[in-house]
């Protein structure tokens, strides 16, 4: 999308949206019809297995027609079963977003979804994975916390590198905490809409995360532990903010892997340095005070791993490996990669806080400051590494545009990331993937939020909680050299877990209302009466009025 389209008010005569189908199960998705009224343009078409397809709606800007009658209905199937889905394109006038799309995945078992478009041509993504045998996961409700644990006889095998995870950049920047006088402000400086715990549950598994000690001006001796995000941390005045504390953070790795044990998660540590409440003077190495007192509050962390075999690198061993330490409980791991100076402790093997170097890793950050060089550079270079192939690594995509201090200012590092950014990982990213290259890491701003400002729980959504789910059960399982197990064919239907598949008939509203038991007939978005001037996929136009025969229907 043009980015100036981020801050402009969105109207729907005219408007273009987009609607990102992403495919990752072994059947076709199959259009069976369309209707639309008062749409300029309605472009749907079959998704075919393993890829995306960016549908596309135009609202009509005719002198006369009212914007309040404005709706569109495609109708697909699920090749090679009896399940279907329906995706309606209307509007909700007035509003401040007038255009809606509602996901409507009754006829599969899934309930139904309206979302809020963003903006004009920012797309709404739905994400499917599964199958038929399987049961069917999608992207607008989020699956249990533990989605690693749920696919334990999937990926047990595998390689760490070879387990698609989401990522999360500056990750204990969620909010402007003002531990230091830095300048730096929400639209420039925060990274996330949710705190660690959410951002557990929304899925990421490796965790940027920036810790520095805040001093006193006038006693360094007193000081505290914050994450920061700041334009040099070892420069004499350093710019920007602090975010999460860090013994919010420990609190919250608890409550989560209480809740949610089994998984897998990496916490690549860096900074690691002192800076002043007024940042001035440079910074102040950390000492064996300091660092001690540091890992201390690391030693707080439940299920972390100590002493864990490093004669091979972490990304070579098996998931199942670090999945079954403590009892089954999974593991927690501290990778620092700071500057802590020669002559301090650099790691604390036995309590599971390790250098960095144990996981090796291309950390594949591409530095630029627009949508669409960033893709094209972190898409051609994730289709360099082969794997199961000598190329193969643990590799990083930082999917997130690195704009100057005025451009993100302007637009906000939350418009960048949920409008044009993360939005063209499911359209364009998806469909430069394949069994054979494939991110490992898939690191982004603003995990979960698809509207601006929009951050509570109901209204995120999983598109990237979906896609890592589905690449690993569908895209990855497709490589036999990293993988020995299909489970989405019907001869691995034993492979199923219910708690990701599991089966749900209700309504997420567009303001986050959730409604579990819905009157079974109620569809939202969809119309009573098919107006005269109707189009429908076959090239028939309606001359009269005629009632919806579909709107009473509750199979889809």
């Amino acid at each position: 999308m043009p980015w100036n389209l981020m801050e402009s008010i969105i109207s729907v005569p005219g408007s273009r949206q987009y609607i990102t189908i992403v495919n990752l199960t072994p059947h076709r998705f199959v259009l069976q019809n369309t209707h639309s009224y008062q749409m300029t343009t309605f472009d749907w078409g079959d998704v075919p297995q393993g890829h995306s397809r960016q549908n596309i709606v135009v609202y009509t800007n005719k002198a006369g027609a009212s914007a309040v009658d404005d709706n569109g209905e495609a109708y697909y199937a699920i090749d090679g079963t009896d399940k279907t889905f329906f995706i309606r394109a209307t509007t909700h006038i007035p509003d401040t977003y007038p255009a809606r799309t509602v996901i409507d995945l009754t006829g599969m078992g899934q309930g139904q979804r309206e979302y809020l478009d963003p903006a004009e041509q920012s797309p709404v993504t739905l994400v499917i994975t599964g199958s038929d045998s399987y049961g069917f996961i999608t992207s607008i409700k989020y699956g249990p916390g533990n989605w690693m644990k749920n696919m334990y006889d999937v990926i047990q095998d595998r390689q760490l590198q070879h387990i698609v995870m989401p990522g999360t950049h500056d990750a204990g920047m969620s909010t402007i905490s003002n531990q230091i006088i830095g300048g730096g402000i929400s639209e420039n400086t925060q990274t996330q809409g949710i705190n660690i715990y959410d951002q557990l549950y929304a899925g990421s598994r490796y965790f940027d995360l920036r810790v520095g000690s805040v001093h006193s001006v006038t006693n360094t001796s007193n000081y505290s532990f914050w994450t920061m995000h700041v334009n040099d941390e070892t420069a004499e005045i350093a710019l920007g903010n602090t975010g999460e504390s860090l013994d919010s953070i420990v609190s919250e790795i608890n409550q989560f892997t209480a809740e949610s044990p089994g998984e897998v998660i990496i916490f690549h540590v860096r900074y690691l340095i002192g800076i002043r409440e007024v940042p001035s003077l440079g910074p102040i190495y950390w000492t064996n005070s300091i660092v001690n007192d540091f890992f201390s509050k690391l030693r707080g962390v439940n299920n972390r791993c100590g002493n864990l075999d490093t004669s091979s690198t972490f990304n070579q061993k098996p998931a199942s490996y670090f999945m079954d330490q403590n009892g089954g409980n999974g593991c927690v791991l501290f990778l620092l990669a700071g500057d802590l100076q020669s002559g301090v402790p650099q790691d604390s093997v036995s309590d599971g806080i390790y250098q960095a170097n144990v996981l090796s890793i291309n950390d594949d950050w591409s530095n630029l400051g627009d949508t669409q060089p960033m893709a094209e550079d972190q898409a051609s270079d994730w289709k360099a590494v082969v794997r199961g192939g000598s190329s193969d690594t643990f590799h990083i995509d930082q999917w997130l545009v690195s704009a100057d201090i005025f451009t993100t200012t302007l637009y906000t590092i939350e418009g960048i990331g949920i409008m044009p950014t993360n939005p063209a990982l499911y359209w364009m990213g998806v469909n430069n993937m394949s069994p054979q290259s494939w991110p490992t890491v898939i690191l982004t701003d603003y995990i979960g939020v698809v509207v601006k400002g929009q951050h509570s729980w109901d209204q995120l959504s999983a598109d990237m909680y979906t896609l890592a789910v589905g690449l690993n059960l569908y895209m990855v399982s497709e490589n036999c050299n990293v993988s020995s197990v299909s489970p989405l064919s019907g001869a691995n239907s034993e492979l199923k877990m219910a708690s990701l598949a599991e089966s749900w008939k209700g309504i997420v509203y567009a303001n986050g209302t959730v409604v579990n038991e819905p009157p079974r007939h109620l569809h939202p978005g969809r119309v009573g009466m098919l107006k005269k001037g109707t189009v429908f996929m076959n090239g028939t136009v309606l001359e009269a009025d005629v009632r919806n025969p579909d709107f009473d229907s509750i199979v889809a």
